[in-house]
Formats: structure tokens, C-alpha cells, sequence
């Protein structure tokens, strides 16, 4: 997470079709300079292809490095969307960059560069839209894949991934070509498929109201000057959209202002949002061009909204595996206290604490599969379903603390624990800690206790509770479950009872 920071900022940006700087004075929250490169190329199997733009990615860079030089910009950082690149790829890319260029680069997964664009949207939401409290979908349309969001009163609910995007569509478009009279037909089937199963999730309103995102054209039509959202005429999207179906390259080149490469692009994006917006029955559209580049800067000083949207995701998460609501809010209150109190201990920063609250809320989520070895199920259960806004390592972390809250405890030999990035191991093992004793704090699930106050006497850290009934079984599982907290911390954790009402 970003602290306050004053004067000039740099930030590039790194996607698969082309780099953008920009220099933001953070002083008078104003942008003083943007530069793009020239398009970059899209691969066909991979569509960040980033090894093969590589020359033009350092050449671009080196660019960008003199531009901040002119501007004395000290402050920079540099961002790349991973996209459909695995990680692995993605450090050999990270390296040449920073050998040819000196440049450190951020990747940024799928989940986070959705994050940053809702963060985006939500704040032109609320600047310029006519009900700024958004209830309604927001469409990022992305390169390899799109996602729909569902805001309710202008915070963000949910969010869905689709398996498809307009660079896909536009080779799947080129391969149908050959093939089939009216390709658009197919590729509005193939779109439907794609959708249907969200069919049981969506609630469809007479008046549902729809914000698309990635989708240059319709935003280079109708966003006025000044703007970085408005309104699309229905009628006039419609018309648009029938004109295309049989439009050469070259009208649409020439009509929509786009280049050789992404002229491709423009029926898929139409064809997206027309089979969206006959799901959702969407009665008002809107487009902005708000970026990702928007939501880093605006989250660059208050990241409250990805923090919050990481915490809804949760909770998300916990409902539908069918968490206990109650448990993991008792867990949660109890293992917060438990990390303020240790903060001189484990010095750890305010990103861990939220990574152990995430936790609270879906360390016991692998009950749903069977409830022996939970522990385990939801470990998987979590590496299927990442959340949103957080990187890759920031949920294998969540993973492996809800394995280890229970019966098992993090060891060297442990394979799991074992291929941990040795940064993150002690990490781990300090909220898991911290978890298994809070969790042993309500074992029996029925919150016994009202009130906990920590003191440490000594090497004992004792946790003094008030409690309304026995604590037979918290008291077995406590003592069961604190060995890891000693090994972490060097300190004993001594459970008091002070009272009962």
C-alpha cells in the first residue's frame, strides 16, 4: 500500500499493446505530461507478448527515462499487466528490462489491474456521473479476457471474470472468415456461451443501468472534452453496431479512428457489449476511458477502496462456501487485538494485517468439501479462487496461513511450507500463529466469550476473558494449539478467566 506523498510522481505502464508515462504533480493533483508509445504487437497465442516487443518495450523506456530526467521526476515506478503471461515469463521479461534500462518493474496480475480500473471508474462514478452512489454493472472489456462488476450505492458487491476479450474474439472473427459467411453470428453464440453461466447470478432489472470499460471507440465517439465518462444513446449504439457487422477495414479505419491493429477489435468490443447488454436488459449506458494508470493514482494516496473491495471479496468467498458468519467475526475481532499487541514483535506493516483479517474470513471455508482436514481443502479451495486486488503472492499467503490455522504446523519439511518464497515463510508462520489462537478462542463456534484483554507478564502473554458459560473445550483447544505461538514469538500464551456473567 502507498503513503502520502508531495511533488512530482512518475508512473508507466506496461500492457500488451503499448506503454504509457505519465508525470502527475501531487502537490495540486494535476498531470503534467502523458507520453505513449506506438502500438505494440499483439501475439496470437499469448496476447502479452512481451519477449518478442522487447526491443521496442527498452527503446520506449529509455525514452520515458530521459522525459523524467527533463522533468526531474525522483519519483518513479513502473507497472506491467501480466495478462495471460505466467509469472515465470514474467521475471525473465523483468529482467532484461531492468539490464537494458535499470527500470524495476511491478507485474501487475489480472485481479489487481481489474482492482485499479474499478478504482478508476468508482472515482469518475462519483466525480461526473448524475447519481454518483452507482448501483449497477461496470464492463471492463480487456485484451484476453473481460470482467462484469455489480456496484450497489456506489461500492463495489461482486465481480465476475468472462473467458473472453476483443484481441481473442478478433482472431477467433479471422479464423471464422474462412469459413463462414456471417462470422458475427457465430462469435454472438460464442459470446452467449461464454456468458451463461452467469445467467443464475445476475439480477435483471426494467432500469439496469451499465458503465463500460476498455472499449476506445465507443469512448473516442462519446466522451466529450473534459469528460471521463457520459452517456451512449441507445439508438445510436444500435445503429453503429448494425453498420459494422459488414463493415470493410478500411470504413471502419477510416470512421472510428483506430490503427491496422486494433481495427480489428472494434466488432468484437461492439459485439460484447451487445450480448451484455441484452443479458443484464441494461436501459442506460454509459463509457468512460478511465485507466488503469486513473486507479494507480488515485490509489496512490488512498487505498481504501482496494481495501475494502479485498474485504468484500472475502466475505464474498466465506457466504458462498458457507462459512459461519458468527466464527469468523469472533476469530477476526480476537487475532486484530492479538496483531496490534504483537506489532513491536513482529513488525510487521498494516498490508500483513490485512492479509490476517482475509484470512479470519476464509480460513474455514474448505468446510464446505468436509469438514476433516478443512484445513486443507480451503487452502485449494483459495488457490482456485484468488481475490481481487491482491497479487499472487498476497493470496498464497492467505492460502497457506488458512493450512496451517488448525492442526498442522508450518516445517521445514513440510512440501508446502518447504517451496515457499523464503521471504514469506516467517511471514506465514506469524499469522498462523496468531489465527490458531484466536480460532481456539471459540472452538466450540458458540462465542462464549464477550471480552478479551491481552497483557503480557513476562514471557506469558496472557489472554484474560470474560466468558458466559464453560470453557472446557476452548481451554483444550488453546493449549492445543499454541505450541506454533511459542516457537514464533518466544512467549507463552496463559488463558485467564477473570469472570463470567
Amino acid at each position: 500500500m502507498f503513503g502520502v506523498e508531495k511533488g512530482l510522481l512518475g508512473l508507466i505502464l506496461l500492457k500488451p499493446d503499448r506503454l504509457t508515462l505519465r508525470i502527475i504533480d501531487l502537490d495540486h493533483n494535476r498531470v503534467v505530461n502523458e507520453a505513449r508509445s506506438g502500438s505494440l504487437h499483439v501475439g496470437q497465442n499469448q496476447i502479452a507478448n512481451y519477449a518478442e516487443n522487447i526491443s521496442a518495450i527498452t527503446n520506449n523506456l529509455l525514452g520515458f527515462k530521459r522525459l523524467l530526467e527533463e522533468y526531474q521526476v525522483a519519483n518513479y515506478r513502473l507497472y506491467g499487466a501480466l495478462t495471460d503471461m505466467d509469472l515465470v515469463t514474467g521475471k525473465y521479461v523483468a529482467n532484461q528490462i531492468f539490464v537494458r534500462t535499470g527500470f524495476k518493474i511491478e507485474w501487475l496480475n489480472k485481479d489487481q489491474t481489474l482492482a485499479q480500473i474499478l478504482a478508476a471508474v468508482h472515482n469518475v462514478a462519483n466525480q461526473q456521473l448524475e447519481d454518483s452512489q452507482l448501483t449497477g454493472y461496470v464492463l471492463n472489456i480487456g485484451l484476453s479476457t473481460s470482467n462484469l462488476a455489480y456496484f450497489k450505492n456506489g461500492s463495489y458487491a461482486t465481480s465476475w471474470e468472462i473467458d473472453m476479450g476483443k484481441a481473442r474474439l478478433s482472431q477467433l472473427v479471422d479464423n471464422l472468415r474462412q469459413t463462414a459467411a456471417t462470422p458475427s453470428d457465430i462469435i454472438l453464440d460464442y459470446i452467449s456461451s461464454k456468458l451463461e453461466y452467469l445467467v443464475p447470478e445476475l439480477k435483471s432489472s426494467t432500469e439496469t443501468t451499465m458503465l463500460i470499460q476498455g472499449a476506445d471507440t465507443l469512448a473516442e465517439r462519446y466522451i466529450k472534452e473534459d469528460h471521463a465518462v457520459d452517456k451512449i444513446p441507445n439508438k445510436e449504439f444500435h445503429k453503429r453496431y448494425r453498420h459494422l457487422l459488414n463493415a470493410s477495414d478500411q470504413y471502419i479505419i477510416r470512421h472510428y479512428d483506430v490503427d491496422e491493429q486494433s481495427v480489428n477489435w472494434v466488432l468484437p468490443t461492439y459485439l460484447i457489449v451487445r450480448q451484455v447488454m441484452r443479458l443484464l436488459n441494461v436501459k442506460k449506458i454509459y463509457i468512460t476511458n478511465a485507466s488503469i494508470l486513473d486507479g494507480l493514482e488515485v490509489t496512490h494516496n488512498d487505498p481504501q477502496f482496494l481495501v475494502n473491495m479485498v474485504k468484500t471479496a472475502a466475505d464474498n468467498l466465506a457466504l458462498r462456501y458457507g462459512a459461519d458468519s458468527n466464527h469468523k467475526r469472533f476469530v477476526t475481532k480476537v487475532a486484530m487485538q492479538l496483531y496490534d499487541a504483537l506489532e513491536p514483535i513482529h513488525r510487521l506493516d498494516s498490508h500483513y494485517r490485512l492479509l490476517l483479517e482475509v484470512a479470519c474470513k476464509v480460513d474455514d471455508i474448505g468446510n464446505f468439501i468436509n469438514p476433516q482436514g478443512h484445513y486443507r481443502h480451503s487452502a485449494y479451495i483459495l488457490e482456485a479462487n484468488p481475490l481481487v486486488g491482491l497479487s499472487s503472492q498476497d493470496n498464497e499467503i492467505i492460502a497457506e496461513v488458512s493450512r496451517y490455522h488448525s492442526s498442522e504446523t508450518p516445517e521445514v519439511d513440510q512440501p508446502h511450507y518447504m517451496h515457499l518464497d523464503s521471504a514469506i515463510q516467517l511471514p506465514v508462520s506469524q499469522l498462523a500463529a496468531i489465527l490458531r489462537v484466536a480460532d481456539s478462542l471459540d472452538d466450540s463456534r458458540q462465542q462464549k466469550i464477550l471480552r478479551v484483554h491481552l497483557e503480557l507478564v513476562g514471557e506469558d502473554l496472557q489472554i484474560q476473558v470474560k466468558t458466559t458459560d464453560d470453557l472446557v473445550l476452548e481451554q483444550w483447544a488453546f493449549e492445543r494449539k499454541n505450541q506454533l505461538f511459542t516457537e514464533v514469538y518466544g512467549l507463552h500464551p496463559k488463558l485467564v478467566i477473570v469472570g463470567r456473567n
